[in-house]
């Protein structure tokens, strides 16, 4: 059974949407706040959440941010809600990180939809993180079966990428931190460019890439399991 969180500041919306849910089959949570919502992901990821945009304090574009840049939970399906009035559209709630917006009034058959189809989406794609082996003295990285060697540039980018895991960098972070740029400066296609290689080298399909993730605007982060190994692959046991 699916557990899904539903996120509004509005006691009414809560109720209507919970009561639908459970009539699905669904397990239900309710928070009444993004700071409540981001309390129970860390502790108890749901399979799924359905969040209202316009909330006070933090609004759920600012939610689904946060989910999608540090939570364990980034993988998440999140579908965002947004009520008539305010200025935000599918393009916010898409750039934030939303699986799918729906705009009030909308049918709650839609709805269920649409739940079900991000359900099924999200069991298609393996729950456990890649692992990445990286061995430094070789510039070798491995990846389930697959040995990869990387140049100095891409390993090194690599390696600041997983130096914090599920962490978004931006552009100019790494043009600063990698390239060693002075900050706000450098060619921004330089971090295009390499990012590229390397999904061409570590990702089963860099078309879709599961281990070296982007946000519009925000950065890249790295997906994985990462374990740093001494020993290189030609050194004896």
């Amino acid at each position: 059974m699916y557990t899904i969180l539903i996120v509004d500041h509005e006691a009414d919306t809560l109720d209507m949407l919970s009561r639908l849910l459970r009539r699905e089959g669904y397990t239900v949570q309710a928070a009444m706040s993004a700071h409540q919502a981001l309390q129970m992901v860390e502790i108890d990821p749901p399979d799924l959440m359905v969040v209202s945009i316009a909330m006070p304090v933090m609004d759920g574009l600012e939610l689904t941010r946060r989910v999608r840049s540090g939570s364990r939970a980034f993988r998440l399906p999140i579908v965002l809600l947004n009520s008539i009035g305010t200025p935000f559209g599918v393009a916010d709630a898409l750039g934030a990180g939303a699986d799918d917006y729906l705009r009030k009034p909308f049918a709650l058959r839609e709805l269920s939809a649409r739940i079900r189809a991000l359900l099924r989406r999200s069991q298609a794609v393996p729950s456990e993180l890649p692992l990445l082996r990286i061995l430094p003295e070789s510039l070798t990285v491995c990846v389930g079966s697959r040995q990869v060697t990387l140049t100095q540039v891409e390993f090194d980018l690599l390696m600041h990428l997983c130096a914090a895991p599920n962490q978004l960098h931006s552009t100019y972070d790494l043009l600063a931190q990698v390239w060693d740029y002075p900050p706000g400066s450098g060619d921004t296609a330089l971090v295009r460019n390499h990012v590229r290689n390397l999904r061409r080298k570590i990702e089963d399909d860099p078309e879709r890439p599961l281990i070296i993730q982007s946000r519009h605007g925000r950065g890249y982060a790295v997906r994985a399991q990462v374990r740093v190994e001494t020993q290189s692959l030609s050194s004896p046991a």
